[in-house]
């Protein structure tokens, strides 16, 4: 319940943080069980674009399905790194020796 300014009575404290709306929800299976029941149409839609139009409409698509990466930068302390090569080296000039025999 709200009150007479439209806050949320004392004591409610409303949907629960993360929950779904119910409508949105609705829609969101709606919309799958739309595109499952329409892939062979779509396939053969994307099949009569251009090569760079079908790209273009793929990568569209991806922004809806797949999740957004963001970009994350490392603020600790760096550490110390060493790569020894060496015994790789070693490994290939003894390859190099074997195929002159």
């Amino acid at each position: 319940m709200r009150d007479d300014k439209g806050r949320f009575a004392e004591g409610n404290e409303g949907r629960p943080k993360g929950s779904v709306n119910k409508s949105s929800n609705e829609i969101r299976e709606t919309f799958q069980l739309l595109l499952s029941n329409n892939l062979e149409k779509i396939q053969d839609d994307l099949n009569e674009l251009e090569a760079k139009d079908r790209i273009q409409m793929l990568l569209s698509l991806a922004n809806y399905i797949l999740p957004k990466l963001r970009s994350t930068e490392y603020t600790g302390e760096q550490p110390e790194i060493t790569i020894d090569f060496s015994e790789s080296i070693n490994q290939v000039e003894w390859d190099k020796t074997k195929d002159e025999k």
